[in-house]
């Protein structure tokens, strides 16, 4: 059974829509949003488990060019 996960993303002012395009683009990514409020950019992220799914956000969302900082809610069903 798949794993799903909210990403909450914050990135470098000025930099919100570069970065949304960027991560829209990574495989896993179901669909991601800029949003108002204290993050940028708010990302559904499947994996096939937990260990793929860390490492989609360290090594590919992390790595993203603009990202600062993230925050993952893995969504328990």
């Amino acid at each position: 059974m798949p794993v799903l996960a909210y990403v909450f993303i914050n990135v470098e002012a000025g930099r919100a829509f570069k970065v949304l395009e960027a991560v829209k683009k990574i495989e896993g990514v179901k669909d991601a949003h800029t949003v108002t409020g204290i993050y940028d950019i708010i990302a559904l992220v499947e994996a096939a488990d937990l260990k793929e799914l860390g490492e989609k956000i360290v090594d590919r969302i992390q790595g993203t060019k603009g990202v600062e900082r993230t925050v993952t809610a893995v969504i328990i069903e």
